[in-house]
């Protein structure tokens, strides 16, 4: 078969055909991306990696708004959602904090000082990466994971977010609808801009079942999800959907094919069967991902590794419809060992040729 770009293996994955190779893409902290750098001689790592996939995201914020007030710790940094944080000595793990939890009333929700992300200038400049991008052979993909559900409970607590919800509280229809809002300008900016696909996601799944009854992500979060891809598909109608959700999402993938998602992530393996999520949607589903951070990666031998590898690429990968790569970040408690087992099986096995 001849050699594809990067681009045209990711969209022929992503449309469940067959491309000459199964297509990757590896997401890693930070400390791990400089472990590689420094191996790989400080060169640019997507070529190193042979990864096919480039996030875009919209330009910093010239807001500094300062969420103090909304806070009772000193030490506490927030990001540009207002989403309080207090980090461990690595800048790894955080105690979260939320400046909506005491919100008595609708408008102090109308009034928090949201985020500018419906701002025009977030956005300038992007059609002309992405035109670049696609130049060097990349697809694009622009970020948009943690869609609505994630930043809401973060903002008002999971607590009082479930309790307004069960209550039919119209602090959460606002709450929800102010993040939505922002989250269809990001969706039509990135399909004016012309990226091939936007990540879409929230973590709605625990390792063994849903966080919330399929009747609540129906009724709540589903019609926000469809507004943010009718929006995208309103200026491109072939932008492909990328949805994330860790955990045991099982029970929603008919639901998220049906709100128009094409590529399922990360089909996390210790919480979703590969073969039962292979056989029952892969006629209607790509997926990414499928390699076990919580599990093999960090904890297996690099003949582990290998084998796991290759058992993902049989299984998931079987006549197309597959990119793969760790199932979240690869943390610093996988060995260098394990990820040069991971690269080299992916090479070995991962061509259809």
């Amino acid at each position: 078969m001849t050699e594809m770009t990067s681009r045209q293996r990711v969209l022929t994955a992503a449309h469940r055909q067959t491309p000459d190779r199964i297509p990757r893409h590896i997401l890693m902290e930070t400390y791990v991306y400089h472990q590689l750098r420094q191996h790989f001689g400080n060169q640019d790592l997507m070529p190193a990696l042979k990864d096919d996939i480039f996030y875009v995201g919209p330009a910093a914020t010239r807001l500094a708004t300062d969420y103090q007030s909304y806070f009772t710790r000193p030490q506490m940094s927030w990001d540009e959602w207002g989403r309080g944080r207090i980090w461990d000595s690595i800048g790894q793990y955080a105690e979260y904090f939320y400046p909506l939890e005491r919100a008595e009333s609708v408008d102090e929700i109308l009034h928090f000082p949201w985020p500018d992300l419906d701002a025009e200038y977030r956005y300038a400049g992007l059609e002309g990466r992405v035109a670049e991008l696609h130049t060097r052979g990349y697809a694009v993909c622009g970020g948009l994971a943690e869609t609505v559900f994630e930043i809401a409970w973060q903002l008002r607590s999971m607590d009082r977010l479930f309790e307004d919800i069960s209550l039919k509280d119209e602090k959460a229809h606002v709450l929800l609808d102010q993040i939505t809002d922002r989250r269809v300008v990001a969706a039509r900016a990135y399909a004016r801009a012309g990226v091939d696909m936007i990540q879409l996601g929230d973590d709605v799944s625990m390792q063994n079942s849903l966080l919330m009854s399929k009747r609540m992500w129906r009724a709540w979060f589903q019609p926000r999800l469809q507004r943010v891809i009718q929006a995208a598909r309103e200026i491109k109608p072939d932008v492909l959907i990328e949805y994330h959700s860790d955990g045991k999402i099982n029970d929603l993938v008919g639901d998220l094919i049906e709100t128009g998602v094409d590529v399922l992530n990360p089909v996390q393996p210790e919480c979703v069967d590969h073969a039962w999520v292979k056989a029952t949607y892969g006629s209607r589903l790509s997926f990414s991902g499928g390699l076990g951070v919580q599990s093999v990666l960090p904890f297996g031998t690099p003949e582990e590794v290998k084998t796991h590898t290759q058992k993902a690429i049989a299984t998931l990968g079987a006549g197309g419809g597959y990119i793969i790569g760790p199932s979240h970040v690869i943390e610093r408690d996988v060995s260098m060992a394990n990820i040069f087992a991971m690269l080299e099986a992916i090479d070995q096995y991962g061509r259809y040729d």
